[in-house]
């Protein structure tokens, strides 16, 4: 298997990173509100988050712990916003 460039890496590093802060925020705004949705998007944008990470831990080298925890730490609070809806 070739290898992943760096900045190709890099770059979905931080996207997977952005998207689970974003998907965070969302719920915890939820939460908050006591008034907001999950969306069919946010939904969306879990599983590509969960799709990029399974991709990431397999092509990639970089260690993949902070990602791991912080999409474990928002299903947390996910399951939270689906309990009150």
């Amino acid at each position: 298997m070739p290898q992943v460039p760096y900045g190709v890496r890099s770059c979905l590093y931080t996207g997977i990173s952005k998207n689970i802060a974003f998907l965070t925020k969302q719920a915890e705004m939820i939460l908050q509100s006591e008034q907001g949705t999950w969306t069919n998007y946010d939904s969306k944008i879990h599983n590509e988050v969960k799709e990029a990470l399974e991709w990431y831990k397999q092509h990639a080298v970089k260690e993949l712990f902070h990602l791991e925890e912080d999409l474990m730490t928002f299903e947390r609070l996910l399951k939270k916003v689906q309990q009150g809806e």
